[in-house]
């Protein structure tokens, strides 16, 4: 009879033991889950993040495709300006049409100067921003 209780008392030892690293493996597979959550949670802020700044840039493109129309359609007419310029020299002295037609061409050409400016600083932008999505994107994938 010793004997049996003996026995039960080590196999109720052994039990509790394993009861005990039970627990223990739990806790570490509890923490890991939620430092894999917590990790997800970054990861899908990471990818809104991310999303959102090409949208930006998306938008920041499209204006600047406007802005670079707007440029074209500027040229174009100037150059009309100094085609007929040419052919008005050639048939009569206008001169104070001319003065005109040149103030114009010197507007248009201020503006398109503007323009470029504008084109220039939006370009230094997106390069900056390209730059960071990259090394967002670096992140998010290393």
């Amino acid at each position: 009879m010793e004997l049996q209780r003996r026995y039960i008392e080590e196999v109720g030892e052994a039990v509790e033991a394993l009861g005990i690293m039970l627990e223990k493996e739990l806790r570490a597979i509890k923490q890991g889950l939620a430092e894999l959550y917590q990790f997800i949670a970054q990861i899908k802020d990471e990818e809104k993040n991310l999303s959102q700044a090409m949208q930006e840039l998306k938008e920041e493109m499209m204006g600047t495709q406007k802005l670079l129309q707007g440029f074209e359609t500027i040229i174009s007419r100037t150059e009309s300006k100094f085609t007929d310029l040419q052919k008005d020299l050639s048939e009569e002295d206008f001169s104070a049409e001319i003065k005109n037609d040149l103030l114009i061409i010197k507007r248009d050409l201020q503006f398109a100067r503007s323009d470029l400016k504008e084109l220039l600083s939006r370009q230094e932008d997106l390069e900056k921003k390209w730059k960071e999505f990259k090394e967002g994107k670096e992140r998010f994938e290393g």
